[in-house]
């Protein structure tokens, strides 16, 4: 008899107990972590070099971004600033720049050609792959003026990003809108986001561009475009986020990929 009447209890509360559950919120997706210049807070370290990129793929982030700006004679390097030292990058001889106190880093380094950074990526995420983890190479294309230097550029980072096998770990972002363009017909399979944030997912779609990473603030104005590029099949980034109360309103908010120059902290504040 005790039996049934605690099976009849359980009866009644089933279904309370199934309306709970419905009336809970849908558990958010956790977001990528994006190292932004890589895991460059690490001691030692410094933005945009082989060992900021290699520790934020030591921690297994879901990403690491780095830039890449082009020389007058056509040198690809791995550089946030249009300018070192006052020398405009795009109009100066990679020698010149060789020669510049700035070309060496607070971490030693000093700051490495494109060729060099890609071959060290294949490396460690080779090594990563050992222990099943991955981490994406968001690959920030600056923004050029002249065509022809932006063309040279685009080719020379298809071919490099083939030899070293990084076809599949690419995801490229850019300000450059017909950087963007290019890039989506020439690598239909492979990411590539707008950065710049002065146009919706439905009119970036139109030009062929596959995903968004915008700036939290265009997001604070138009919080609706994120559902609005997901219903259109499009990966939501959002940079550059470092206090823990954006954090959890872009993680309320559902995008994909966070990009911070605090991933460890990220991870923490994610957590809450």
């Amino acid at each position: 008899m005790k039996t049934l009447s605690r099976l009849f209890v359980l009866l009644l509360l089933l279904p309370i107990s199934l309306v709970a559950q419905q009336n809970q919120e849908p558990v958010k997706a956790m977001p990528g972590i994006v190292a932004h210049r890589g895991f460059h807070r690490f001691e030692g370290s410094a933005e945009n070099t082989i060992s900021s990129m290699r520790h934020a793929v030591d921690h297994d982030f879901e990403g690491t971004e780095f830039d890449v700006q082009i020389t007058v004679d056509g040198v690809d390097i791995v550089y946030h600033d249009a300018n070192m030292q006052g020398h405009v990058i795009c109009n100066t001889p990679y020698d010149t720049l060789r020669q510049l106190p700035a070309f060496t880093l607070k971490s030693g380094e000093t700051v490495p050609l494109l060729t060099d950074f890609l071959d060290a990526c294949s490396k460690a995420l080779r090594e990563q792959e050992q222990r099943g983890k991955h981490t994406e190479l968001f690959f920030e294309i600056k923004p050029l003026e002249r065509k022809e230097q932006r063309y040279h550029l685009l080719g020379q980072i298809i071919e490099a990003i083939g030899k070293a096998g990084l076809h599949d770990d690419i995801f490229f972002i850019s300000f450059d809108l017909d950087a963007c363009m290019m890039l989506s017909q020439l690598m239909p399979d492979v990411h590539v986001a707008y950065l710049e944030g002065d146009l919706s997912p439905k009119q970036l779609q139109e030009k062929g561009i596959t995903d968004i990473d915008y700036h939290w603030s265009k997001f604070d104005a138009h919080p609706e475009w994120v559902k609005e590029a997901h219903d259109l099949g499009m990966v939501v980034g959002v940079w550059t986020v470092n206090t823990p109360e954006k954090a959890q309103e872009m993680l309320q908010l559902g995008v994909d990929y966070i990009t911070t120059d605090e991933p460890l902290l990220m991870r923490k504040w994610l957590a809450y």
